[in-house]
């Protein structure tokens, strides 16, 4: 209800449509955003007792960038308002499923803000790719765009399915390359290779402590009660990155095997003794 009144009297402020209204407007509705989910994550930092943790996070303190981040929860939306926009003042554009715009916040701000809802299963692929791209468009100083590759949260299921239509399909070497990920899904390739030829750098995210948290019902039920949340990231040059699609396709599911390893690594740290 707080997110819904301050977006209607950032609104009306706008009033006459000048040009510099128009960029304070924006900028407005950037900041409205960014407390939105700094408030959330705050709210059930203090809720369920949860902490964060991060490494690598000097990756972020330099844009514009693109951002691609492992999902396994609806809480681990919010790490992009919260570790990008709030500590850094990047303005981030987001590829977010459009069945989100069911939330009045994301519906009213989401729709100011340069940001792609993706009709998921849309029979027009090439459309979506072309509204992807538009996000593209004037990146510059403080600007950046977040994607989650995998187009939805990771588990097991899911990822035998994947796996299940990779066979299917008889590609056999995206298959070769997803069946080694254990603890996320592989990337899907056609949004994330178009966001590749903005020419920016690229910054890989991991992160656990979210599992179990894929429905509104999971948080209800403790599942992040005194969770330690873990962040890991790190940037990769524009200039490192193979033009050619073969070896880039290669090249991104090279990064992401390491977020599946460093995954892999703090669940097994998650369970051991203590001494």
């Amino acid at each position: 209800m707080a997110g819904i009144f301050v977006a209607t009297a950032v609104w009306l402020a706008s009033f006459p449509r000048t040009r510099g209204r128009r960029q304070r407007y924006l900028a407005r509705n950037f900041a409205l955003e960014t407390w939105w989910g700094q408030t959330l994550f705050d709210g059930g930092s203090r809720i369920f007792g949860f902490r964060l943790e991060t490494q690598g996070e000097e990756a972020l303190a330099a844009s514009p960038f693109l951002l691609l981040l492992r999902h396994v929860s609806i809480a681990d939306t919010l790490l992009g308002a919260v570790l990008v926009q709030a500590r850094h003042g990047t303005r981030l554009r987001y590829v977010l499923k459009r069945e989100l715009l069911w939330d009045p916040c994301l519906d009213l701000v989401g729709n100011r803000t340069p940001n792609y809802f993706v009709r998921r299963g849309s029979p027009d692929n090439a459309r979506e790719i072309r509204g992807l791209t538009r996000l593209a468009r004037d990146l510059g100083p403080g600007d950046g765009i977040l994607i989650y590759p995998e187009g939805t949260r990771f588990t097991p299921e899911k990822s035998a399915r994947v796996l299940a239509r990779l066979r299917e399909s008889g590609d056999t070497g995206i298959l070769a390359l997803a069946e080694r990920l254990r603890h996320v899904l592989p990337p899907r390739l056609g949004g994330t290779l178009a966001l590749l030829d903005s020419g920016v750098d690229v910054v890989f995210g991991a992160h656990t402590g979210f599992e179990g948290a894929g429905a509104f019902g999971d948080l209800w039920a403790g599942s992040l009660v005194g969770r330690v949340i873990r962040a890991s990231f790190w940037r990769v040059p524009a200039a490192e990155i193979p033009a050619e699609r073969d070896a880039r396709i290669r090249w991104l599911f090279e990064h992401w095997a390491r977020i599946d390893a460093w995954v892999g690594t703090e669940h097994a740290r998650e369970v051991e003794p203590d001494p």
